[in-house]
């Protein structure tokens, strides 16, 4: 496995706010009801990022099942061990730069982890720095080392 590489999100906010622009048309053409947020290290200026585009696709407990199995068409089901009723993840094959989607029930706390703390980050100068001190410990490390890392990140500062 490549090692980990991060870079600020300043350099790479042109071609992810392009990318995200691309997908939320994807997604809205076929789900025109569910909210499209552009979440994690590159929707925030001045946060280390690997560089991929992270979507948060937002909807209703009731419309949640639709949703996911329309998204199931669109993209890539990913990381299937973590999907449950109000949670599933996708990501976008070939795609340059790599993106990715979570989709979540509004309210639930995979909600909370895919929005509300990137925009908890983004108001707060501190967490980027601590967000980024994370990347940097990993930087050129282990993957699985710094997703547990990242997932203790967000348990720490995020937990209701």
């Amino acid at each position: 496995m490549p090692e980990l590489s991060f870079a600020l999100s300043d350099v790479v906010a042109g071609e992810a706010a392009a990318a995200f622009a691309t997908h939320e048309r994807r997604i809205r053409a076929r789900l025109p009801d569910v909210e499209v947020r552009h979440t994690g290290g590159t929707s925030i200026l001045g946060v280390l990022t690997s560089g991929d585009v992270d979507l948060h696709v937002r909807t209703d407990r009731e419309s949640f099942e639709a949703a996911r199995d329309a998204l199931s068409e669109l993209y890539e089901p990913i990381h299937r061990e973590g999907w449950h009723s109000e949670g599933a993840f996708f990501a976008a094959p070939g795609s340059d730069p790599p993106v990715e989607l979570a989709l979540t029930a509004t309210g639930s706390l995979d909600d909370l982890h895919h929005g509300e703390a990137w925009q908890l980050i983004a108001a707060n100068p501190n967490l980027i720095e601590r967000y980024n001190t994370l990347k940097r410990a990993h930087h050129g490390g282990s993957p699985e080392e710094y997703q547990t890392a990242k997932r203790a990140f967000f348990y720490d500062n995020f937990r209701r």
